[in-house]
């Protein structure tokens, strides 16, 4: 037995270091008896596929830390780990995304129910800018000062009494952490949220395990249409005029006289001066107003998307292929938008875009020889949301007729019959409907229309469409007027979704943030809802969760399963939607192909 040393802020933890198997099996049995368990690892790497766990720190309340040497224990012969990590006891963790995954690669898959005190926290203070690691919280939570020098340290060779020492304090502090968040998250009203953090936990590790598969030819093909898109709108710019303002420099190198870099704000601004086009600065917000005036901007506008897609997904794409299994595993993280969207990195999948080239890059990701890849979609769900939260009777009489509402709405902003509206004006009011529900003005619904849907609008029509979107849909103005009051007339600084999920603000909200919230985080937790019901039931189907995406779910299933998954898959969705929305039927759009597009 060892007690690790201590200064004035930092607590004194015994713990116990196991290196065979013979004293494996007597200092786990009186664990298994423990209803909380706190679980932490060491690895060699911070890559699940291809590092391995060096210890396995485990702390129950009143007991020293058990630290078990892994590599020095045959797989054979964990039989008493593994009772205990599939025992019925709550397992705690920090980031437990990444120990289930290297638990589960280890054939060592801990089973819930799971506390994590990362994901608590951020369901705690979303909204608020805090740090997430176990220093931070340590320090926030229990006043305790850890010294996380070692973190970095080599634990591939030989053990330091003092990495030993960090490990058992990384365990044990834990089981305090847990003990003082349960408390703040029941006296704000957050457990139930927290525990749909924690259920869908393990489903999203498994997820960025399970990765995607890239069709490498197909992605360089369509790597080479963008570039060369790229150059014919480069060639169009400098057709237009979009050349370097006269200037001694470039005198001086007479080869450059004709090359502006579209991307160099500078250049650019020099180059419009020179055209007599009136702007200070070349963001988005100042460019799209300006774009249906000057053609030449809406041209620089083309450019600047296809070099975007260019340098952050054609060209970056493949460098994240997995060596060892050929698949692109990114990394999703649960809270990574205040709302308790998810986001996405390393590469952000979840920004492919649908219709960039001829093909797309979403055909670009293709089912395993013998899979389907099933694409499952809440039809319209902030809209349907947006009904049950503001009322408005003519979403509500729309939804539950069963009518389109993009379709309605076109109709409604432009004065057409249903049956005259085309598909462009179909696209303008899906701008209009997800636009406006959030409380845009008219300038930036001009700019949102234009970037998310390629809608060319004037600063007069998005005026126009705006003025008559709240004259239809009164009960939504209504909404918004009352947010507006409650939050701007008191000085209340948080909200939450019809499941209680909530957003707080540090200084004054924005209305659109205020309306947002509600909106997407009940969306985020049907979702994640769905997912973690699912991780139970897919491996009785052979069906591997691949993705998610806001409102969407991808599964990659084996052929001979499609059906059943299917129906599975929406029953769960459609459940899931249920649980929140009592006046609006819940739809899920469900899709079968090869690939995912």
């Amino acid at each position: 037995m060892t007690t690790s040393p201590h200064n004035t802020s930092t607590p004194v933890v015994e713990y116990e270091v196991i290196v065979n198997s013979s004293r494996l099996s007597d200092v786990l049995s009186p664990l298994l008896k423990a209803r909380v368990i706190a679980i932490d690892t060491e690895t060699t790497g911070l890559d699940p596929l291809s590092d391995r766990i060096r210890l396995i720190q485990i702390a129950v309340p009143n007991y020293p830390v058990v630290i078990i040497e892994l590599a020095a224990i045959s797989s054979c012969e964990l039989s008493p780990l593994k009772q205990l990590l599939n025992n019925n006891a709550v397992k705690v963790f920090q980031n437990g995304k990444f120990d289930w995954q290297v638990l589960e690669i280890a054939g060592l898959r801990p089973k819930g129910p799971f506390f994590d005190v990362m994901l608590a926290s951020q369901v705690l203070h979303s909204g608020l800018k805090k740090d997430r690691d176990l220093k931070s919280l340590a320090l926030e939570f229990l006043g305790i000062k850890l010294d996380k020098t070692l973190q970095s340290s080599d634990f591939g060779g030989k053990l330091t009494n003092s990495q030993l020492e960090y490990a058992a304090l990384d365990a044990f502090i834990l089981l305090k952490l847990r003990a003082r968040l349960i408390s703040k998250l029941r006296s704000a009203g957050l457990l139930e949220t927290a525990q749909i953090e924690f259920e869908a936990m393990p489903a999203v590790a498994q997820m960025e395990l399970n990765g995607m598969l890239l069709d490498a030819e197909q992605w360089h093909l369509v790597s080479e249409e963008l570039n060369e898109n790229k150059q014919t709108a480069l060639a169009e710019l400098v057709k237009a005029g979009l050349k370097p303002a006269p200037s001694a420099q470039l005198s001086l190198f007479p080869e450059m006289a004709e090359i502006v870099n579209p991307r160099s704000s500078v250049q650019v601004l020099s180059a419009l001066a020179a055209l007599n086009i009136p702007i200070k600065s070349t963001s988005k917000s100042e460019l799209i107003p300006l774009a249906s005036q000057y053609p030449i901007i809406q041209l620089l506008l083309n450019y600047r998307k296809l070099a975007s897609l260019c340098s952050n997904f054609a060209e970056a794409l493949p460098k994240h292929i997995h060596p060892i299994t050929g698949r692109i595993h990114p990394s999703y993280r649960q809270c990574g938008a205040r709302s308790g969207r998810f986001s996405c990195n390393k590469p952000n999948l979840q920004n492919i875009p649908r219709n960039c080239t001829a093909k797309g890059m979403r055909t670009c990701f293709i089912a395993a020889p013998g899979y389907q890849i099933i694409k499952a979609d809440y039809s319209q769900i902030e809209l349907r949301i947006v009904a049950e939260i503001s009322g408005d009777r003519r979403m509500l009489n729309a939804y539950s007729k069963g009518e389109d509402l993009h379709t309605l709405t076109a109709s409604l902003i432009t004065g057409k019959l249903l049956e005259e509206v085309t598909a462009e004006d179909r696209r303008i009011a899906k701008s209009v409907n997800f636009g406006l529900i959030y409380g845009m003005g008219a300038a930036k619904l001009q700019a949102y229309a234009e970037e998310k849907y390629d809608v060319i609008l004037t600063l007069e029509e998005a005026k126009e469409f705006r003025s008559r979107f709240f004259q239809a849909y009164a009960g939504v103005k209504r909404w918004h007027d009352r947010i507006g009051k409650t939050v701007y007339v008191k000085d209340i600084k948080q909200i939450r979704t019809i499941g209680g999920r909530r957003r707080r603000w540090a200084k004054k909200p924005r209305l659109s943030e205020l309306l947002n919230h509600p909106v997407q985080g009940t969306s985020a937790d049907m979702l994640k809802v769905a997912i973690a019901r699912l991780f139970k039931l897919l491996p009785k189907t052979g069906a591997k969760l691949i993705g998610v995406v806001h409102d969407e779910i991808l599964l990659e299933c084996p052929q001979t399963t499609l059906k059943r998954t299917t129906r599975i898959l929406k029953k769960v969705m459609v459940e899931a939607g249920e649980l929140y929305l009592q006046q609006v039927p819940v739809e899920v759009e469900v899709k079968i192909s090869s690939f995912w597009a």
